[in-house]
């Protein structure tokens, strides 16, 4: 039996042995930054109504807050909210496009990482042209990617996707799927989304009762269009 105790251990120089540690450091730093900031992650909850409510206001203090130094993820929803006037921001897409080409690459190495926040804002610069050439095919690859990491803004697009019928087959019946999905989870337009599907019939049978559930569970976060048909609804 061997005796490992009696092999002798080959010297190490201290400039090795600050070479590994620091090696070490860097990857131990790497691997805490993939996770999105805290405050990036409430800010999206306020965003779409998960907390509780839409607050675009302090869905926009928490992003400014997250991106002030410099992290990847909430420098892209800068630009994602500057692309087409969301969060209170001013449309305003040069600026869009300045912010993202300052991340994107960033942006694609996490999401080959495997980080979902990241793959969903890469479907959205395929969506939108952020850095990258428009691509609504290979936006919705990116979607299912983040959708498969359980990220809602993911399935809520995945659900516009499909009832638009941009960069896939359109289907209301995967449309009612996708919003439903993100629905569940708090999301206040794929809740109204849902509720006008029900109420039309279209890719779901007819159901008002069903239609007047999710109105309701929307315009109980704040979303304008909600509270407008929840009304309209139960006047008839």
């Amino acid at each position: 039996m061997s005796n490992f105790a009696s092999i002798p251990l080959l010297p190490v120089s201290p400039l090795k042995l600050r070479t590994v540690f620091l090696l070490i450091l860097f990857l131990t730093n790497c691997a805490s930054r993939i996770d999105p900031d805290p405050e990036l992650i409430e800010a999206i909850r306020w965003y779409t109504g998960e907390a509780g409510t839409v607050d675009d206001v302090r869905a926009r203090s928490l992003l400014e807050s997250a991106a002030a130094d410099g992290d990847a993820l909430s420098m892209m929803w800068l630009a994602r909210v500057y692309s087409t006037g969301r969060m209170t921001y001013p449309a305003d897409k040069a600026t869009a496009v300045e912010i993202a080409s300052s991340v994107i690459i960033e942006i694609e190495r996490l999401a080959f990482a495997g980080v979902g926040e990241a793959s969903f804002l890469m479907g959205t610069a395929y969506a939108e042209g952020l850095a990258v050439p428009a691509d609504p095919v290979a936006a919705v690859a990116w979607y299912r990617r983040a959708a498969a990491a359980n990220i809602t803004l993911a399935q809520h697009n995945l659900g516009n996707v499909h009832a638009a019928g941009t960069g896939v087959e359109q289907s209301d019946f995967e449309a009612v799927r996708w919003w439903l999905l993100a629905a569940q989870k708090g999301d206040a337009i794929p809740q109204f989304r849902l509720a006008q599907m029900y109420e039309q019939g279209k890719g779901v049978q007819q159901d008002l009762e069903l239609a007047e559930q999710w109105y309701r569970e929307s315009a109980s976060r704040g979303y304008r269009n909600a509270v407008i048909a929840l009304q309209r609804l139960q006047s008839h």
